[in-house]
């Protein structure tokens, strides 16, 4: 097999790749002001996704490069909707909220993966060793998955967001409130020198002004979403004008378990409601940290986190949200399973 084979087998070609991000913000200039207000003094749109109250909407936790996940998940059919997610979105029937991280698998296979391209690196002493089958297998899984994203969101750009994650970041960058990162290796470094190598640095500079370009947060009628737990409190004002404020998109990308300060949910959701009563009954969804199980709650139940990178799993609100309900999809089945349900209101839940 010769390498232009191998590349177009594996990973996108540079010509594709250029096309779906150059579509991917034009498609970002053309959604509604209702649902992603601009950001003041220019014409960009902000860092809040507003969630339509007439559709019900599915909530997908880190992706980590998992591009099955989402095939599957299209061809399911909901109870709730009663045809494939696919012919509900074309029919503008519900709304579909990535939260972030499409890039960079986990698991034992992808550690396996990332330790062995970082070996492989490290003992040749040569930039150019990062271009190996290993690297190309992982790389080629985080940009098939990106591109299928995108193709949701230019197809469907009222319908379809994702939220940016700390992993959102290809080129490891340091800036607008992102840090480098690693895991198993150094995978922010690798995948920034995988992706120059291979694409160049156009394409890098584009693929960056797509990542500035995604929102950082989203709220529907009684609940919020980000992908990590809301560091410090956060106004609705300094969500949508996320340009200006780097330490909002580190608040809602970076956060840990127990890292964030006291109270920083409950008075994010007062101030984004504008309402003390309603902030009360609301919950705020995040992936990032991972669960053991299908969800865990924290600040005093109205922190909730859904992603468990061992399942494929969704979260269903409807238009009415008393509750959400999980599902898992999986590949050539039509129907997703049930596995659990969560009352949205806190208070509701104490009786």
């Amino acid at each position: 097999m010769t390498v232009g084979e191998l590349q177009e087998q594996i990973f996108p070609s540079a010509e594709g790749l250029e096309r779906a991000l150059k579509a991917a913000l034009r498609a970002s200039q053309t959604i509604s002001p209702a649902l992603r207000p601009r950001a003041p003094g220019i014409a960009s749109p902000g860092g809040l996704v507003q969630l339509s109250h007439q559709k019900p909407c599915i909530l997908v936790p880190d992706l980590h490069a998992r591009p099955a996940f989402i095939d599957a998940l299209l061809r399911t059919e909901f109870p709730d909707l009663g045809e494939p997610l696919h012919s509900a979105l074309e029919d503008d029937r519900v709304s579909l909220l990535f939260l972030g991280d499409i890039l960079h698998a986990e698991g034992e296979e992808a550690a396996r993966r990332w330790i062995s391209a970082y070996k492989r690196l490290a003992a040749a002493r040569d930039d150019h060793a990062i271009l190996s089958p290993e690297m190309d297998e992982e790389m080629g899984l985080s940009l098939e998955a990106l591109l299928k994203v995108i193709d949701l969101v230019c197809r469907f750009p009222n319908s379809v967001f994702c939220l940016k994650g700390n992993h959102d970041n290809v080129m490891n960058a340091a800036d607008h409130g992102d840090f480098p990162f690693y895991k198993y290796a150094d995978e922010g470094r690798m995948g920034a020198l995988w992706f120059q190598l291979r694409y160049g640095p156009d394409i890098a500079q584009l693929v960056r002004r797509y990542e500035l370009s995604l929102p950082v947060a989203a709220v529907g009628e009684n609940y919020c979403a980000s992908h990590a737990e809301p560091a410090l409190p956060l106004s609705r004002s300094a969500i949508i004008a996320y340009f200006e404020h780097p330490e909002v998109v580190q608040a809602l990308i970076w956060t840990a378990n127990a890292e964030a300060k006291e109270g920083s949910v409950a008075k994010s959701l007062q101030a984004i409601f504008a309402s003390a009563e309603k902030a009360r009954h609301a919950v705020w969804f995040s992936g990032h940290r991972p669960v053991s199980g299908h969800f865990a709650l924290r600040a005093q139940g109205q922190l909730v986190q859904i992603h468990n990178p061992y399942f494929w799993q969704v979260v269903f609100i409807d238009r009415e949200p008393e509750k959400a309900v999980f599902f898992t999809v999986a590949p050539n089945k039509e129907q997703p399973e049930y596995t659990a349900s969560l009352v949205l209101d806190p208070f509701a839940r104490q009786k």
